[in-house]
This record gives C-alpha cells, structure tokens and sequence, in this order.
C-alpha cells in the first residue's frame, strides 16, 4: 500500500466526553456510531494529557550455546489505560475511585466519600475519540477494572484529580478491546 497523508491523525474528545463507564454486562456497543446505552456514565473533562494506551508484550528470551537468541516465548499483552479525570465533584468519578457504595450523592450532588479496602468492581469501558479524518474510534472493555489511582495533589495551581489507571481483561472471545471505527456525524 502506498503512503497516505490521510492515514495520519490525532484525537480529540467526543462531543459529551471521552470516558464512559457502565456496570458488568451492560449491553456492549458493537460500532462507533449507535448511541451508548442507558447504563452508560460519563466521567466528564479529563486532562489535556488525554487517553494513554500502554501496551506491553510479556515475554521470555531463551538462548542457544553460543549467546544466539533462537526463541521468545510470548507470554501475553498486558494493557492498561491511563488518564486523569477533570471533574472530581462528579459523583461518578468518585463512585469509579472509590466504590459505588462508598459515596453519598443528593439529587445528583456529592455529598460524602468513604476511602476502604474494597476491591474494585469489574465494569465496562467505553473511550471515544474524534480523529483529525472526522472519523470516530471507540474502544469498548467489556471487563476491565480501575487497578491504580495516583496521587491527588490539593494545590491552588492545579485542578484537583488523581491518574487512574484502567486495565482490561479478556473476554469468553479472549478479547480484551475491541476497536471500531466510523464516519464522524
């Protein structure tokens, strides 16, 4: 295939944001342009530093006599997402950190969080994105967790919200994200 300047794009969040969360089998959108369903959440303005995907392929080299590698077994691929939400009054980025039922929220307003040692639950991820070629990507985890929450530095120069850290797992398929893409409305 011959190079294509077209093929080379940035991203910028959707229309409404970029993060959304649902409970564990939530109906899972299957392209990129149906609507998120009901059970979906959005987690509001993250930061300029976006969506981050890490991956990493773990792996063990073995050597022959001699010092030629002649094997590498691969191990998997691990992934993880990483970005820090902007809106730390939003009570479903709080709900996310620290536990649906470690937060408090009036008609929509947070009221109080408790920090414990309950383990995170299992949800679906949907990350949305607008490419500079007016398409549309959407990265659904149908079973991922939050597995780290950074620091949260409370500073008059500097919004407040930690780096989460979002790792997905394989579904029955063995898929851990699936990718779709479209034509931006």
């Amino acid at each position: 295939m011959a190079q294509n300047v077209k093929n080379a794009v940035y991203g910028k969040p959707k229309v409404g944001g970029a993060v959304w969360s649902a409970p564990d089998a939530t109906e899972l959108p299957t392209d990129a342009s149906t609507e998120l369903g009901s059970g979906f959440e959005g987690w509001g303005y993250i930061s300029d530093a976006g969506i981050a995907e890490n991956g990493s392929i773990s792996s063990s080299t073995t050597k022959a006599y001699g010092g030629y590698t002649v094997i590498i077994i691969e191990a998997g691929n691990d992934i993880t997402y990483t970005f820090t939400p902007l809106e730390y009054m939003n009570p479903v980025v709080q709900k996310e950190l620290y536990g649906t039922s470690n937060v408090t929220e009036v008609t929509g307003v947070l009221s109080s969080v408790k920090l414990t040692d309950d383990a995170h639950e299992r949800r679906v991820f949907v990350f949305e994105h607008i490419l500079l070629n007016s398409m549309v990507e959407r990265d659904v985890l149908p079973c991922a967790q939050v597995t780290a929450i950074g620091t949260n530095t409370y500073s008059s120069t500097a919004a407040l919200g930690p780096e989460v850290t979002v790792t997905p797992y394989p579904d029955a398929s063995g898929v851990k994200v699936y990718k779709y893409f479209a034509k931006a409305a």
